[in-house]
């Protein structure tokens, strides 16, 4: 399942994500579930990604749910993420939250969206990072965290 979402975020990026740096099993990952009223949430975060240089999209690990979801057929209501660098990133850093079906442009390092609504909540995302410009990028950007919390019905 792993690789096929990154798979589909590479299509879902377009020619220059061939690029893309590749990813190994996930260093650290979480995942908690919750039921509020008549809706579940689940959250999973991963490790950043290092971006070294300019121009080319790093991928984060991906961030999927660990264990067997309350209700395995929900359908997503929302999604908030949150990432974070070791450091201040460049001002022009664009980054991506994607799933198999589509990627979205982020507004900032934390957010909400509805671009998801109605996708499968059982699938997970992946965050993708470019600083446009080529070149090496001094000091290089480590990630510090990615993290999503899906909510589904």
């Amino acid at each position: 399942m792993r690789q096929a979402l990154v798979l589909a975020v590479l299509c879902a990026m377009g020619p220059v994500a061939a690029h893309a740096q590749t990813y190994a099993a996930p260093v650290f990952t979480k995942a908690t579930y919750e039921l509020t009223g008549s809706r579940f949430a689940w959250t999973a975060s991963s490790m950043g990604p290092q971006i070294t240089n300019k121009g080319q999209r790093a991928l984060s690990l991906p961030v999927v749910p660990l264990a067997t979801m309350p209700q395995a057929m929900g359908r997503i209501t929302s999604v908030r993420w949150r990432y974070s660098f070791t450091r201040t990133p460049p001002v022009d850093l664009q980054a991506y939250l994607c799933n198999a079906d589509r990627c979205v442009l982020l507004s900032g390092a934390e957010g909400k969206t509805d671009a998801f609504v109605g996708d499968d909540a059982t699938k997970g995302f992946v965050f993708a990072y470019r600083v446009p410009g080529q070149g090496g990028l001094a000091p290089m950007l480590q990630g510090r965290s990615n993290e999503v919390t899906v909510s589904y019905r």
